[in-house]
């Protein structure tokens, strides 16, 4: 190893000392701009304040108790001057009492009090009482406190101010003082009632927003991990295919298996229906029943074959939707039985333990009841969208074996034509559907000359291909010369649909385009200069790949699958859950959304990134043997992510029983939104029960998770 020269030396230290300058510049800076001063948590009132609040949040009013008040009042005079003092309290011996020196003042002034023969340790309050109207607490001089605490004799001594009362000079005022003595036994406070009740509340708003983020982020996460969608590729002819008949099959989906879905729902639930509603559902039914066991009695022929297949895939389509719809509409039919039933024998009073089981067992049938309620009113919710869901892949899948073979065989020349023209439709329909969405929100509008950017960068980028030929890896400068070309196109084809859409004018002033008709197709003039955008550009990429050219798939669905969980996590819950409240309204069933949500993203990104962190060797075993994509997964992936994946929810559902506390402060529910409350009436020992109640339940959750970790990993 050669040594460093002098130069070399007296270089590095100049180097240090410039970073420790520049570092020294940068925190100076953000000492400024966080705007921290040292002086302002030293005045006495911030201290005392601050003291006051840390000593009522660590005496939580857990515990409570009945109490006697005994008080004991002296007469006092306003003005001295306007008539005679009144005569001092005389002791009584083994009676409470008090005695105020001076018995007249003027106000503003200071007057000692001394209270005698009270309670040892009992709590008191002085209350000044004016001829006429309320009385009113008045704080000890130099506590600033309305109440005091008796000393072992049960008295006490302190100084209050004369309250300043208009038009009180002259009138005869009073001095109480009311000493409030512990009687009865101890029991749980009401503020301790509640928050067990919001506790509860909480723990179960985090398990359900926990327990419908898991399936959802385990399907995500397989699409967001590198490894496994990286080797998928298709035909750029099949997907086309594909684009071009998912929004048909979604609107015969919608229409047509949505209402054999919507039938099956109404029937469960036991509703009367037309005739016509339920001839149509029942006809296509047993049409399709009938047509698919026709074709399944001939002898079979490769395109009978073929027909046969896709007329059972419906069919078996048709049937799934009618029997969960039909599921769905029992639950209706079976909740709101319960619900009665549970109703029906619930006493009216609960005063003895017998009553108070019957309205016990009242409230679990009824409870379950609305449980089974719900979950049938969520199907006949997403019926139709379950069915248009269907019918868009069905379409797809069987437009795919029909028109794959006859692509297969395509020539050169009818291979860019095919393409060119499915190019087209495809680049029509996905741009306008991205302008459909870009009408919702100004900052959305900016999704379509993204795309477009995307497809006019890929012209670019082909046509150069064109010209320079086949680009090897070792072909560095033409590999760069084709990365400047996509984005030179990128840019042109982004700027010129900024342009042409008009996206400017939604990003100043927030005006979102008209959703008026506006040409023969009945489509708003934004959606359809976007489907003309999209079908130039679809059209020139169909073109110049054609649909034999294989497209990356795996990394389209990667990096869209990763962009929206970014996105989605980027979004505190605290906002997520003030947006559903404005939907929803305040409660609990606001913040389970909200904390599904971001757990869909937070759970979905930890269970991805487990899964590029798995070991290789089953993989590459399995596909050696000839298994494919879905058989890997559930065999070679799945075996050693199921542990990761227990830690991991685990975790989530201890961080959504902290999250849903913040989240409570906006409405959220749960023991958050009683904090809250507390808080903001200043009702610090109220709010140390809740303090203490989550401090509780979360070091309880470690625990248990810790301990399921241990025992399943």
């Amino acid at each position: 190893m050669i040594p460093p020269t002098s130069s070399q030396t007296a270089l590095r230290r100049l180097l240090v000392i410039v970073a420790v300058v520049v570092g020294f510049m940068i925190y100076a800076y953000g000492w400024t701009v966080t705007n921290i001063d040292l002086e302002t948590p030293q005045d006495p009132s911030r201290q005392e304040n601050v003291s006051n609040a840390l000593q009522e949040l660590l005496s939580p009013r857990i515990f409570e108790q009945d109490r006697e008040q005994v008080t004991s009042t002296t007469p006092f005079l306003i003005d001295c001057e306007t008539g005679d003092s009144p005569a001092a309290v005389e002791e009584v011996i083994g009676e409470p009492y008090i005695v105020v020196e001076p018995t007249c003042g003027s106000a503003s002034d200071v007057v000692t009090v001394r209270a005698y023969n009270f309670a040892p340790g009992a709590q008191g309050q002085f209350r000044w009482i004016p001829a006429e109207g309320q009385s009113r607490p008045r704080s000890v001089v130099g506590t600033g406190q309305d109440t005091v605490i008796l000393n072992d004799t049960g008295g006490f001594e302190g100084e209050i101010e004369v309250p300043r009362i208009s038009g009180s000079s002259g009138q005869q005022h009073a001095i109480g003082f009311i000493a409030s003595v512990p009687a009865g036994p101890v029991r749980f406070s009401e503020t301790s009632n509640e928050v067990v009740r919001r506790m509860v509340e909480t723990i179960f708003m985090a398990l359900v927003a926990t327990s419908l983020a898991i399936p959802i982020a385990a399907v995500l996460s397989f699409f967001a991990a590198r490894n496994l969608m990286r080797s998928i590729r298709l035909p750029l002819g099949n997907l086309l295919i594909t684009i071009v008949a998912l929004p048909l099959g979604w609107w015969l989906g919608s229409e047509l298996i949505g209402a054999v879905g919507r039938f099956g729902v109404n029937l469960g639930s036991g509703e009367l229906l037309s005739a016509t509603s339920a001839t149509l559902p029942l006809l296509f039914l047993i049409g399709a029943t009938v047509a698919s066991r026709s074709v399944g009695g001939i002898e079979p022929t490769p395109p009978q074959t073929q027909a046969r297949n896709i007329l059972s895939l419906v069919v078996m389509v048709v049937v799934v939707v009618f029997v969960v719809g039909l599921i769905g509409g029992l639950g209706i039919l079976v909740g709101e039985q319960l619900i009665n039933a549970g109703n029906s024998f619930r006493p009216a009073e609960t005063v003895t333990l017998g009553s108070w089981l019957v309205n016990a067992l009242a409230d679990a049938v009824a409870g379950v009841g609305r449980f089974i309620e719900i979950l049938g009113s969520v199907v006949d919710l997403f019926i139709v969208p379950f069915a248009g869901i269907l019918g868009a892949f069905t379409l797809a899948s069987a437009a795919g074996r029909i028109v794959t073979p006859l692509l297969r065989h395509a020539s050169l020349v009818t291979n860019h034509v095919i393409g060119g023209i499915l190019g087209a439709a495809g680049g029509a329909i996905v741009l306008a559907g991205v302008a459909a969405v870009g009408m919702s929100a100004a900052l959305l509008g900016l999704l379509p000359p993204l795309m477009a950017g995307l497809l006019g960068g890929q012209v670019v980028s082909l046509i150069y291909q064109r010209f320079a030929g086949e680009i090897r890896p070792i072909d560095q400068l033409k590999r760069t010369i084709r990365n400047i070309a996509f984005w030179v196109g990128a840019i042109i084809a982004f700027v010129i649909t900024f342009q042409l859409l008009n996206i400017g004018r939604a990003l100043v002033d927030g005006i979102l385009p008209s959703s008026e008709p506006s040409n023969i197709l009945q489509l708003p003039l934004y959606i359809a200069e976007s489907g003309i955008i999209g079908l130039v550009l679809g059209g020139l990429v169909g073109a110049l790949t054609g649909i034999h050219t294989n497209f990356m798939l795996g990394n389209l669905l990667y990096n869209a699958t990763r962009t929206i969980l970014n996105a989605t996590r980027s979004i505190e819950p605290l906002i997520m859950g003030l947006i559903f409240v404005i939907w929803v309204g305040i409660g609990p069933f606001a913040g389970v959304l909200a904390l599904t949500l971001h757990s869909i993203a937070s759970l979905g990104k930890l269970y991805s990134e487990q899964i590029e962190n798995i070991d290789e060797g089953p993989i590459e075993a399995l596909k050696s043997t000839g298994a494919n994509q879905l058989q890997t997964i559930i065999y070679a992936v799945v075996p050693q992510i199921v542990p990761p994946y227990i830690a991991f929810t685990m975790y989530r559902w201890d961080i959504n029983v902290r999250m849903s506390t913040i989240i409570g402060f906006v409405g959220g529910g749960g023991i958050g939104l009683l904090l809250n409350q507390q808080i903001n009436l200043l009702r610090y020992r109220d709010a140390g029960v809740a303090v203490l109640a989550i401090a509780i339940v979360v070091s309880v959750l470690d625990y248990a998770s810790a301990s399921i970790r241990e025992r399943f990993i």
